[in-house]
């Protein structure tokens, strides 16, 4: 029974519209990861937790858990399924310099004190994937798994991994799109063996909805210059064509910490644009950050009432400010 090296499915040359397609089972790709790969297109493929919660049953407390999570959404809500857990934040290279990592580190540390250790990296610019190999290497006779959240960039490690370290390119296929990962992909990374688990799923995901050209906008690689509105009173913003934000304050500020493609404007509250989404009502307090999925975060400095107007129905959540 052959496996895709992608993405993990079973390979068959049955059916077309089934997962593992292949026109012939000598082939190492499914279809669809060929066509990821190729010529960046996806055929959506429909999962939930359930396909996946197998998968996570097998994991057990002596296994260490690579979590991977990308630097500015931080979606830890799984990370306390897990005993042995090696946090590993994502896409270093678009948070600001400016920002020391051991601000981000320390404020992981008193909120999730069981965490092995914390390590911020960059696949793209292979930053700290050395400091990451070399704590692996103390559990190279336990089962090591990678996990995250959907578009957490878990994927683009591993390949730029077993790149730096075995010298070749790695074949797992990465993308911006959901469920690419369908089954774990067993790896070897250097003197590591390590097995590669399916994204879980955020129903309410921006990357859901999104087709193939405003997921490369939100997911830029170039480092964020963040976008500050001082605020008083009543008003709105706009972010892209996702999001409407009406805030009420006394006086306070608003900093965009979003991909730069990602416009963010002031509009007026007579502004009819997106008055018709869905709403989310919050009262934030001093020092709070209001996190999108997928999309970043907006730093508040001082309370007020907010309403989110959605395009979709997103997965938004605040929490302590980040930075």
């Amino acid at each position: 029974m052959n496996r895709c090296v992608g993405c993990g499915v079973v390979l068959q040359d049955t059916s077309k519209d089934s997962d593992g397609y292949v026109s012939s089972l000598d082939k190492e790709l499914c279809e669809r990861c060929f066509v990821i790969k190729n010529y960046g297109q996806n055929k959506i493929i429909k999962r939930n937790n359930n396909d996946f919660i197998g998968i996570l049953n097998k994991i057990r407390d002596k296994d260490v858990i690579v979590y991977v999570s990308n630097i500015l959404t931080l979606n830890l809500d799984y990370i306390d399924k897990f005993k042995n857990v090696i946090l590993v934040l994502t896409k270093r290279d678009v948070l600001p310099k400016l920002i020391k990592d051991i601000k981000i580190i320390n404020y992981i540390k008193e909120r999730y004190p069981n965490i092995i250790d914390v390590i911020i990296v960059s696949a793209y610019k292979k930053y700290n994937l050395d400091r990451l190999y070399n704590k692996l290497l103390n559990y190279s006779k336990q089962n090591i798994y990678f996990v995250g959240i959907t578009n957490s960039g878990k994927s683009t490690l591993i390949n730029e991994m077993i790149k730096c370290y075995n010298g070749v390119e790695g074949k797992i296929t990465m993308s911006s799109f959901p469920s690419t990962t369908l089954a774990v992909v067993d790896g070897k990374i250097g003197k590591l063996k390590i097995k590669d688990t399916p994204g879980i799923v955020i129903d309410s995901s921006l990357v859901n909805y999104l087709d193939n050209k405003e997921i490369k906008m939100i997911n830029s690689k170039k480092e964020i210059k963040p976008i500050t509105i001082q605020v008083k009173g009543k008003g709105a913003v706009l972010v892209a064509d996702f999001f409407r934000i009406e805030y009420d304050t006394q006086i306070s500020s608003m900093t965009f910490y979003v991909a730069n493609s990602v416009k963010v404007d002031n509009i007026s509250l007579k502004n009819p644009r997106l008055l018709d989404g869905i709403i989310h009502e919050y009262d934030i307090h001093d020092n709070e950050d209001i996190v999108i999925e997928d999309i970043g975060f907006i730093k508040i400095t001082k309370g007020m009432k907010i309403k989110v107007y959605s395009k979709y129905d997103n997965y938004l959540y605040i929490r302590d400010n980040l930075v």
